[in-house]
């Protein structure tokens, strides 16, 4: 049947077409919001090969969730997957950390750790804990342990057959709250309640020898290494310290701030320290003239790395120390720490490390000391040296 005046079967014609064009329009607007998505996805990855990666990951992951038969920790399998990624860099100061390791980290970097302020390691005649070191007023001392003592027990729970790790975990986990330990005190079973609590741990001990020569310890340049060190320095001097040495020996490094502050208030005005980033652009640290002109020797060993051996190596350079020991480690390479979404982290080299004559001590191996002196016998053979090189030349 015609419609001669354009009447309802000619509309519905026109309605037919217009509701293809309509259909055809929203494809074509999500085939470019798709097509939009995707290009943005790919932007934010970084870059193609990334994006390829990243849907790479992402489909081994669907087939092992798809098809393995067994059960998959997924917390296990993508830490593995990024501890991978950073390995196969074959940079040894590179790592990633899961969300824990780094509040540990964390804590580390501000010389704090969370615990009873004592160092422990297995007994072999007990199989308890023995406690090897205390923190000066730690939750452990203020309670009257002392070395020597063996924790047996903890809050009731026999720990003698647990390893080291397990220990820890079992005392950190009582955080904010006092704890019963079982004691083995020279042969005799006591209890002590301890807090365990976030303990602030000073990197810098110090005493004088001989009655003149201030020895200060460094046992890293984390949070408040310099500024403890300094008022070491200046406690020294006042009760009549006229020669110094510094001991970095078996000291891992830690923040660049803390390195260059000491730097600055021992040395005269100059270069104390020279970054390099991944362009090859330097960033040049300077001293001021203020400085402290007195004999000095710095102790270092094979486990001195990085802001330790910087330390030294400028030192040396500016002749104003004699370095002491063993040839250190030769880390000439700083890492920055990213956090990601999940509170994990990377921690990567960015950069190369410099001593103020721009020597890269990676690529020289280490510093190599003035005196080269090994540790031998029941005495410090290393501290004797120096000191004997300051009194008597």
């Amino acid at each position: 049947m015609k419609d001669k005046g354009g009447g309802p079967l000619r509309a519905i014609g026109r309605l037919r077409i217009n509701f293809w064009i309509a259909m055809l329009l929203c494809l074509l607007c999500v085939g470019v919001t798709y097509g939009v998505t995707v290009s943005q996805e790919r932007a934010d990855y970084g870059s193609d090969a990334n994006y390829a990666q990243a849907m790479k990951y992402l489909e081994v992951k669907t087939t092992l969730d798809n098809y393995y038969i067994g059960e998959i920790d997924e917390e296990a399998v993508s830490s593995a997957a990024f501890s991978a990624m950073v390995d196969s860099l074959g940079d040894m100061w590179s790592s990633y950390m899961g969300p824990s390791e780094y509040q540990t980290y964390q804590l580390y970097s501000s010389n704090q750790f969370v615990g009873l302020g004592v160092t422990i390691a297995k007994d072999a005649d007990t199989g308890g804990f023995k406690i090897t070191g205390l923190t000066e007023d730690s939750p452990a001392e203020n309670a009257g342990l002392v070395r020597g003592d063996i924790i047996l027990a903890v809050d009731g729970q026999d720990v003698t057959g647990m390893t080291l790790t397990d220990v820890r975990s079992l005392i950190t986990s009582h955080i904010d709250e006092s704890v019963l330990l079982l004691i083995n005190h020279g042969g005799s079973e006591v209890e002590k309640n301890v807090d365990c609590r976030l303990i602030y741990d000073n990197p810098v001990s110090s005493e004088m020898i001989n009655g003149n020569v201030g020895y200060i310890k460094i046992s890293n340049f984390e949070s408040g290494a310099a500024e403890n060190a300094i008022a070491a320095i200046e406690k020294l001097l006042q009760s009549g310290a006229q020669y110094f040495v510094f001991d970095v020996r078996t000291n891992p490094g830690g923040l660049l701030d803390e390195l260059t502050e000491l730097l600055d208030y021992l040395l005269p005005g100059g270069d104390i320290f020279v970054s390099v980033d991944k362009s090859g652009e330097e960033t040049v640290v300077t001293s001021n003239n203020v400085c402290l002109d007195m004999e000095m020797c710095v102790l270092v060993n094979a486990d001195s790395y990085s802001a330790a051996e910087f330390f030294a190596a400028a030192l040396q350079e500016y002749n104003w120390a004699t370095i002491v020991g063993e040839r250190t480690t030769g880390k000439g390479r700083s890492q920055q720490t990213f956090e990601l979404s999940d509170g994990s982290a990377l921690h990567i080299s960015t950069a190369k490390y410099l001593t103020p004559n721009r020597v890269d001590l990676s690529q020289q191996g280490g510093v190599t000391p003035d005196m080269e002196v090994a540790l031998s016998g029941s005495t410090d053979s290393q501290l004797d040296a120096a000191v004997s090189w300051l009194l008597y030349g």
